[in-house]
């Protein structure tokens, strides 16, 4: 914010003001987009898209299906 008219304590508390509330909204849109994108990935699966289950990298898929068939 360039306002000379201001003193400088009131800038910095309207600096901290706009940072403080551009962290909340980028971290509501986040929030939001993840959720859109679980909704979206539900939908593809429910559709036949994908397969129902994705294992992370690094781990065999035959580690799940035996860790699942013990218990």
């Amino acid at each position: 914010m360039i306002n000379t008219k201001l003193d400088p304590k009131t800038r910095e508390r309207w600096t901290q003001l706009h940072t403080n509330t551009a962290q909340v909204l980028n971290a509501v849109l986040r929030d939001q987009q993840a959720k859109d994108w679980e909704k979206r990935l539900k939908e593809l699966e429910k559709a036949g898209h994908l397969p129902r289950r994705i294992s992370l990298p690094g781990t065999p898929k035959w580690e799940s299906k035996k860790s699942g068939e013990e218990n």
